[in-house]
């Protein structure tokens, strides 16, 4: 038996986010006016506890991965990622710990700084203006799209390609990007901005582009 609960937070009332799963299916998007609406499913052998404590929201599952055996962790996991989606204008920290799926963040704009960390899958990040960026999968891809950073990005993998694209001029960033044994392929013109891109893979494929340049 699966049962969804959702709760609406006012944002003002949210400093700081941190969400911790193994088989969440959490999401957070944006509500009416400046709620953000948080919809999680629980189970039988799987439930999940929310608090928001000194405007700090907690979210973290509970139940362990070695009970739903091959085929019921493959019947959870389909088609599920944890996404977010808040209010523009957010100020706060931002932390995403997942262990066994994807995560994808879609539209985020304010002072805010993010944290996301993968095992398997992929962290997906598009049409986002924030603050910082520290990007972390072992063995899934990072993905930005049409992105924009106030202080710099960072991301690694350790198999996983990387693939960012800034929706800015090139001119504002410094690059600092390796791959030990992918290919990495960026702008051909060095420039040295203020803002910095810190780009970590140890065999997977490093690209970066920028709005105003072809790489």
């Amino acid at each position: 038996m699966m049962m969804e609960t959702v709760k609406k937070f006012p944002v003002d009332e949210v400093s700081e986010i941190q969400i911790k799963s193994s088989l969440s299916q959490v999401n957070v998007i944006t509500g009416s006016g400046t709620d953000m609406v948080l919809r999680w499913t629980d189970t039988k052998r799987r439930t999940t506890e929310v608090a928001l404590d000194s405007r700090k929201l907690s979210v973290k599952d509970r139940g362990a991965i070695t009970l739903y055996g091959i085929i019921g962790l493959i019947q959870l996991k389909a088609d599920k990622e944890l996404t977010l989606e808040l209010p523009s204008g957010f100020g706060g920290n931002i932390q995403i710990k997942s262990m066994n799926e994807s995560v994808r963040v879609v539209g985020i704009t304010g002072s805010c700084s993010l944290r996301v960390k993968t095992t398997t899958d992929a962290v997906d990040i598009s049409a986002t203006d924030i603050q910082h960026y520290d990007l972390n999968s072992q063995s899934g891809a990072v993905i930005m799209h049409s992105v924009k950073s106030g202080k710099g990005i960072k991301a690694s993998t350790i198999n996983g390609t990387i693939d960012c694209f800034c929706a800015e001029d090139v001119s504002a960033y410094l690059l600092d990007c390796h791959t030990e044994h992918g290919k990495c392929s960026m702008p051909s013109v060095v420039h040295r901005g203020c803002k910095m891109i810190n780009i970590r893979s140890q065999t997977g494929n490093i690209t970066v582009g920028f709005i105003d340049e072809k790489h």
